[in-house]
């Protein structure tokens, strides 16, 4: 059924690429406003939370707050369509009425996953149930200005939107981790490459060694995966974990690397978590026979 493929784009999308982008997401985060002006969740009248919104739209909307965007997508996009539609008790009201998800929305970052992943199940849940002939039905009065398109038209749309929306917030983390990441000179150095940066933050105590072997156990793996070899070389002498390294050397052939990394104790059958394979078959993988025989050797 076609109905099904629809319903695989958005599920597809959820679980491989949006929903474990939101992993660790904290509350500073979750409200952070990247610029001046931005739109987030404000106290309404009554106190509680909402999102922040003129009508009509001005002609360019502010930038938006990841908040702004999880509780857009978690409420409107997906929770009260899905209750509008699937709730055999819900309101007698379009799928725009707050009537459909009338709890306040939360102000922390837990909170805030809770509901998206509640409203996505609502909404998953539904559409698999609806077979091929359901999805051509208009939507009828709870559709609003829309009560002739299909439902197909509208999951369709739900997809677009999410997806739309998804993406955004996984922008917003990039934009938030990177001003993050340049608080702290060797981090800051080892991602733009600057291994000779690296070395003098460490040796004159800038960074304390904390960023590359406490706080920032992965720095050695994320420099490898950006082929920073200079700066694996620096951090692996400076006693930074080299987890995770050793595939990335492995896989871009960068043999010498893969050698100073072995000598300095990574495990060569460690198995990634994406694809199952050891540094050699990533060797493999890559087509670097040479590299893949050492490691096996």
């Amino acid at each position: 059924m076609w109905s099904a493929d629809l319903l695989d784009q958005l599920e597809f999308y959820w679980n491989v690429h949006f929903r474990p982008r939101l992993g660790g997401l904290t509350d500073d985060e979750y409200l952070w406003e990247p610029a001046a002006g931005a739109w987030s969740l404000r106290p309404g009248p009554g106190g509680a939370l909402d999102l922040e919104s003129v009508q009509p739209e001005p002609p360019l909307p502010p930038v938006t707050t990841i908040a702004w965007r999880a509780m857009h997508v978690g409420r409107d996009v997906l929770g009260k369509r899905a209750r509008a539609f699937f709730d055999p008790g819900a309101a007698d009201a379009d799928m725009y009425s707050a009537l459909h998800w009338p709890a306040p929305l939360p102000g922390t970052a837990d909170g805030a996953l809770a509901l998206l992943d509640e409203a996505y199940e609502l909404w998953r849940s539904g559409v698999a149930a609806l077979d091929d002939e359901t999805m051509l039905r208009p939507l009828g009065p709870r559709g609003g200005p829309y009560a002739d398109d299909s439902m197909a038209k509208l999951v369709l749309h739900v997809n677009r939107e999410v997806m739309a929306h998804g993406a955004e917030i996984c922008l917003l983390r990039d934009l938030y981790r990177a001003r993050a990441d340049q608080r702290d000179p060797v981090v800051a150095a080892a991602l733009r490459g600057d291994a000779g940066a690296v070395a003098a933050a460490l040796g004159d105590g800038a960074g304390d060694g904390a960023s590359a072997v406490v706080v920032r156990p992965s720095l050695a793996a994320e420099a490898a995966g950006l082929h920073h070899w200079d700066v694996v070389r620096v951090l692996a002498a400076a006693g930074a974990p080299v987890d995770g390294a050793l595939h990335y050397a492995a896989g871009a052939g960068a043999l010498d690397v893969v050698k100073l990394l072995v000598e300095r104790g990574a495990d060569v059958s460690e198995q990634d978590d994406r694809h199952q394979l050891d540094p050699a078959g990533w060797a493999d993988f890559f087509h670097h026979p040479d590299v893949a025989a050492y490691l096996r050797g």
